[in-house]
């Protein structure tokens, strides 16, 4: 008898596992390019988070993460993340200094891990599944076709790289503003647009359905018109590393503050700068972010 019950408790675990974890899948699905929630490059614990910022509370409910909180946290120090689509499938696209990982949104598992420079600022996806690098302190951008076969491309001050879906071009940030041609074989600079105030270029995001580009520098947070080529300040702030449009069309960035325990270049805080006032911030006590965006699709046009 004794063992008969225990035989029932198992099975009546294994169940509730298994439905705890279908109903963490089904939630997962139901996360859309339109889910108002923030992606999180936390240096704290060298996580991904995604959060809802509307919720109650300091510390905003978990929607996903990676790893998963009852993971043990990479080495390796995130600094980027972006949602990206391959055939339908959700990914999320993280860089790292030193690699770059293509971890699948639903069951978090890695399906691509490549090495890449101990500066790695940010990845962005092609195509073609190729991957391309932006190496900040060793000024190169790098064309991942696997882990062994890659090319680089010299670009000072690389930071942000960003595909254009729309004219089959790559964008990428670093000393100027740069649009380059793909291939399988080469990364080639095509035009070069000089920054505004100073060549120190840091973030590089699109809007979600007009041609345009968020850019920032050490000084300002600028928007680039792809059509008319020119630069519109939005927002006085300096050293903003990461921006980004919520789907209500306001502008939204992470601007490095005073954190206990934090570096200069780290906030536990995200802002809207277009419209700035009033005033709307959302803040998440004990992160150590590094980039913050609203979750959306990446290219210059969405594809959802």
């Amino acid at each position: 008898m004794r063992n008969f019950t225990i035989l029932v408790f198992a099975s009546l675990l294994s169940l509730c596992v298994r439905a705890e974890s279908a109903k963490q899948v089904t939630s997962n699905a139901e996360i859309t390019a339109q889910t108002p929630a923030l992606l999180c490059v936390d240096q704290a614990d060298n996580r991904i988070w995604l959060f809802d910022p509307h919720a109650t509370g300091d510390r905003k409910p978990t929607l996903w993460s990676y790893p998963g909180e009852e993971q043990e946290p990479l080495k390796y120090r995130p600094t980027d993340a972006k949602r990206v689509k391959i055939d339908g499938v959700v990914y999320v696209l993280v860089a790292y200094h030193g690699r770059v990982q293509l971890v699948r949104f639903n069951d978090k598992k890695c399906v691509k891990e490549l090495p890449a420079y101990s500066s790695c600022h940010s990845a962005e996806l092609l195509p073609n599944g190729a991957i391309v690098t932006a190496n900040s302190n060793h000024g190169m951008l790098r064309l991942h076709r696997s882990a062994e076969d890659f090319v680089d491309l010299k670009l000072p001050y690389a930071h942000g790289v960003v595909w254009d879906k729309a004219r089959e071009c790559l964008w990428a940030v670093g000393d100027s503003l740069y649009r380059l041609s793909v291939t399988e074989a080469k990364l080639t600079i095509e035009e070069k647009f000089a920054l505004p105030l100073s060549p120190t270029g840091h973030e590089l995001f699109p809007l979600r359905q007009e041609a345009k580009l968020l850019v920032s520098n050490n000084d300002a947070l600028f928007l680039f018109d792809i059509a008319s080529k020119t630069f519109e300040r939005i927002s006085e702030l300096t050293e903003i590393k990461s921006a980004s449009q919520h789907s209500d069309g306001t502008i939204w960035a992470m601007h490095p503050t005073a954190i206990k325990g934090g570096a200069s270049w780290q906030s536990d805080t995200v802002l809207r700068v277009r419209p700035q006032t009033p005033e709307m911030r959302y803040r998440h006590p004990g992160s150590q972010f590094y980039k913050v965006r609203w979750w959306q699709s990446g290219g210059c046009v969405s594809c959802d």
